[in-house]
C-alpha cells in the first residue's frame, strides 16, 4: 500500500512538472523577446538624446558669431599709433644735418690735407651722436651720402664730363654714408656709456 501511494503521488507530481512545462516559454522564445526590448529600449534613448540634443546651428549664424567675437577683440585692443613719414624721417633735420656735414667736409678739407673730407664728416657726425638722444640714422645716413655724393661730383667735374660721373658719384656717396653713419654709431655709444648708471 505504501507503494502505490509513492507512485501515485509521483504520478502526480510528474504530471505537474509537465503542466509546467507546457506553460513556460522556449529559450528561443525568450532570446526574441529580449532582443526585441533591448532594441525598442535603444530606439527610446536615441528618440530622447535627440530631442535633448541643442538645435543645430546655421552656417549663417557662425558666421555671425565669429563677426562679432572678432569685432569685440578689435575694441579691447588699445589703438596703436599710425606711423607717419615725419616720425619715420624728418627733412627739418635732414637739412640740419646736410649744413652741418657739409661744413664738417670743408673744414676738415681745409685742415687736413689728406682724407680731410671724410675725417671732417666723420667728426661731424660723432659730435652729433654724442649730444642727441633722439636717434637719427636715416636723416644721418641720407645727409651723408648726399653730401658725399655732390662733393665728389664737385671736386672731380673734369672726370665727371668725361663720362666717369656714375663711378665718381658712387664712391663720394659710399664714403660719405660710411663715413656719417660709423661717426654717429661711435657717438651715440659713447653717450649711452656715458650716461649709463653705475652699478
Amino acid at each position: 500500500m505504501v507503494s502505490e501511494r509513492f507512485d501515485s503521488r509521483m504520478g502526480d507530481r510528474s504530471d505537474e512538472f509537465v503542466e509546467a512545462d507546457r506553460g513556460e516559454r522556449s529559450t528561443d522564445d525568450l532570446l526574441e523577446e529580449t532582443e526585441r526590448l533591448l532594441s525598442g529600449s535603444d530606439a527610446e534613448v536615441d528618440t530622447d538624446s535627440s530631442a535633448d540634443a541643442p538645435p543645430a546651428a546655421s552656417p549663417e549664424t557662425e558666421a555671425e558669431a565669429n563677426a562679432t567675437k572678432s569685432s569685440s577683440l578689435r575694441s579691447r585692443l588699445p589703438s596703436l599709433p599710425r606711423p607717419s613719414l615725419e616720425t619715420a624721417f624728418s627733412p627739418k633735420a635732414f637739412l640740419a644735418l646736410v649744413l652741418a656735414i657739409g661744413v664738417g667736409f670743408f673744414a676738415g678739407e681745409l685742415t687736413i690735407p689728406i682724407a680731410g673730407q671724410i675725417v671732417g664728416m666723420f667728426a661731424v657726425a660723432f659730435a652729433i651722436g654724442l649730444a642727441t638722444s633722439k636717434r637719427r640714422y636715416l636723416e644721418v645716413g641720407a645727409a651723408g651720402a648726399s653730401v658725399g655724393g655732390i662733393a665728389a661730383v664737385v671736386s672731380n667735374a673734369v672726370l665727371a664730363v668725361a663720362g666717369s660721373g656714375r663711378a665718381v658719384l658712387a664712391v663720394g656717396v659710399t664714403a660719405g654714408l660710411v663715413a656719417c653713419l660709423v661717426g654717429y654709431y661711435l657717438g651715440r655709444d659713447l653717450r649711452n656709456g656715458l650716461f649709463q648708471e653705475i652699478e
